[in-house]
């Protein structure tokens, strides 16, 4: 006799396929919300989830295979692209403002992250590495839409505004990967990435002669590309490679994703096509996912009941003084005008995707507690939010002053 029940699964949907809807119909309203409120998509997809998460509705589950997939993946490809932003010929043309810039502009907020992580209780590790990253992509569209605003200091300074912050977030976000590569794991991470290094150089050579011979091949190879995106898949292969090859040696996988795409960035240098692929590839699904997923992970109530509320806007003004103080000296050594510096060092103060890896690394370690990933992510939405605002006032009152100095008459 057959049985007619239904077999587990069927007929009810699970409650995960249900979890994976509403991020995906989250994902569409995003940025349509964005585009209406001139908010950051991913600011409103970190409050989407924070809604729709643990701290509110309660709708979106995180735990189980697909949602951690999303999560953990989303995380890796999102320093991925972090890496394939980093434009060589931009640290090439302005290599030492670019190194002086960004090295002040990560050691400075991260010795005072450090003090304020000690007096306020929190991991001092931790605060002070949330303090020193930027993220750049918030850094850059911002920087490229200021850009007109500052020709006569571009005239004095003889030096490119977008190009110099590009050049200086680049070496910021190379040495705060290094950073949690060293300070947030738990074992001694010194001897691991000099091996991780020296097994990249050596496992990793036929990747690096594969892509720079495709480089010079391009035109013969057309038809392999058109047709089955031959140097995304290569591209991918080295991201994936390079993640397990970091945990694999017990650096966290976002330092080797990172990494990877430093190399692909290098090597495919002006490939529009590739970059548009990569970033379709991951926006498409996987980066709204994760953003979401790291705003439902946030417990607002615990975070609430535990009194941490009160340490934001100490780490606000102290990680905004710590970045503009950095930057700011640099750039004036470097002779390059106040108003151009102040404007760096505010738009340089944005950070997300490398607290967020560096606080979830924290809690799987057991290092923090969910209260504090939960107030690092608010922290770091916050500075996405205020940074560009704050980054727009700035150079705008500046600019009407000089204006209204250049057409008021002179009195005699």
């Amino acid at each position: 006799m057959q049985n007619s029940a239904p077999r587990r699964g069927q007929g009810v949907p699970s409650l995960e396929l249900l979890t994976l809807a509403v991020l995906g119909i989250l994902a569409l309203l995003a940025p349509l919300a964005s585009r209406v409120s001139g908010i950051p998509c991913v600011v409103l997809e970190i409050c989407l989830g924070i809604l729709f998460g643990n701290s509110v509705l309660g709708i979106i589950q995180f735990g189980g295979p697909w949602t951690t997939f999303l999560f953990d993946f989303g995380l890796i490809y999102l320093l991925f692209l972090a890496g394939l932003e980093v434009e060589a010929r931009f640290l090439q043309e302005y290599a030492v403002d670019s190194l002086l810039v960004g090295t002040l502009a990560t050691i400075i907020p991260f010795a005072i992250g450090y003090a304020v992580g000690i007096a306020v209780g929190f991991s001092p590790t931790l605060t002070g590495l949330i303090f020193s990253t930027t993220s750049v992509g918030v850094v850059l569209p911002t920087a490229r839409e200021l850009e007109h605003l500052f020709n006569d200091d571009i005239q004095e300074s003889n030096k490119p505004f977008s190009k110099l912050l590009i050049g200086a977030t680049a070496v910021s976000d190379m040495l705060s990967m290094f950073m949690l590569a060293f300070m947030v794991e738990s074992r001694d991470a010194m001897g691991e990435t000099l091996v991780l290094m020296i097994m990249a150089a050596i496992l990793l050579l036929p990747f690096y002669r594969a892509l720079k011979l495709y480089s010079r091949m391009t035109t013969r190879l057309r038809e392999l590309e058109s047709r089955y995106y031959f140097t995304t898949r290569l591209s991918m292969v080295l991201m994936i490679v390079l993640a397990a090859l970091a945990e694999i040696i017990g650096i966290h996988a976002v330092v080797g994703s990172f990494f990877a795409g430093v190399m692909i960035s290098v090597l495919t240098e002006g490939s529009a096509k590739l970059s548009d692929n990569l970033l379709s590839f991951g926006y498409a699904l996987f980066l709204p996912a994760f953003f979401l997923l790291a705003g439902a992970k946030v417990d607002l109530p615990s975070m609430l009941f535990a009194g941490d509320l009160w340490v934001l806007p100490i780490f606000l003004a102290f990680s905004y003084l710590g970045k503009l103080g950095g930057v700011y000296a640099a750039a004036r050594l470097r002779g390059i005008t106040k108003r151009f510096s102040v404007a760096m060092g505010t738009l340089m103060w944005a950070k997300l995707s490398l607290v967020i890896a560096a606080s979830e690394a924290a809690l799987r370690m057991g290092r923090v507690s969910e209260e504090v990933y939960s107030t690092a992510v608010v922290f770091a939405m916050l500075t996405v939010l205020l940074a560009p605002v704050a980054a727009r006032l700035l150079i705008s009152k500046t600019a009407k002053r000089i204006a209204s100095r250049a057409v008021s008459p002179e009195v005699v």
